[in-house]
């Protein structure tokens, strides 16, 4: 068996699922990646853990992930980091993420606004009014410099050339993003960093796949179904 057929067995390859099997088939395939994944993540987060505790380093101890539920209350009221969580983060993220694998202008230019929508977010307890309206201009004036800039046919030639490219680098990047919600960033934590984003990483895999396959919203209901472990946690925190 060649390299490039196993290549093309994985989930981010298989963009044309929905013309070939029902829809109960791509969610059972996407939710089954999901489950199998998280498994194999977290045993290579405890092995890594126990590798570094052998070596007298305890990299939980000595770095804060903010995906973690206990330092998102940290971080946020206890109200709207649920909401945070469960609602804004999804639907921010996989604006940000893909939205724009459709490649219609409106959803790139929308995808575009949502990032600094997203840090506004982040923000809005410790902003100020002004700082907030800023972050409001920012998006305005990224979403209307793509759609009056850009048009339909430039970005579908570009779906035509680059679509399966945008599906890797998306997932890809929205994996090596979940570094910076690490404090403080340490380089020798940096293998532990990476095993912890291995969650992420694989969860952003099965959120693509349904994206693609199954619509915007699909991809948007499995992030919040991704979230729901700590969404439980910080509702009982």
């Amino acid at each position: 068996m060649s390299n490039n057929s196993i290549t093309m067995k994985f989930i981010l390859s298989r963009t044309k699922d929905y013309e070939k099997h029902s829809k109960k088939w791509v969610i059972g395939y996407g939710l089954l990646f999901w489950l199998i994944t998280r498994i194999i993540a977290v045993m290579l987060v405890l092995a890594c853990t126990l590798i570094y505790n052998k070596c007298g380093i305890y990299p939980e101890q000595m770095t804060k992930f903010v995906g973690n539920p206990t330092n998102v209350n940290s971080v946020f009221s206890a109200g709207y980091g649920l909401l945070m969580i469960s609602v804004i983060a999804p639907i921010l993220e996989e604006c940000i993420f893909r939205l724009g694998l459709s490649f219609k202008k409106w959803q790139i230019a929308l995808a575009v606004s949502a990032i600094p929508t997203y840090i506004l977010f982040q923000r809005l307890n410790t902003i100020s009014l002004k700082e907030g309206l800023i972050y409001a201009a920012c998006a305005i004036v990224l979403f209307s410099l793509v759609y009056c800039f850009s048009s339909q046919k430039m970005w579908d030639r570009l779906r035509h050339g680059y679509f399966n490219s945008a599906v890797w680098i998306t997932s890809i990047a929205f994996g090596l993003l979940h570094l910076i919600a690490f404090s403080p960033f340490s380089l020798m934590l940096l293998p532990y960093m990476l095993c912890v984003i291995t969650v992420p990483f694989f969860a952003g895999c099965a959120i693509t796949y349904y994206r693609v396959n199954l619509g915007f919203w699909w991809g948007v209901g499995l992030h919040i179904f991704n979230n729901l472990p700590a969404i439980v946690m910080i509702a009982s925190l």
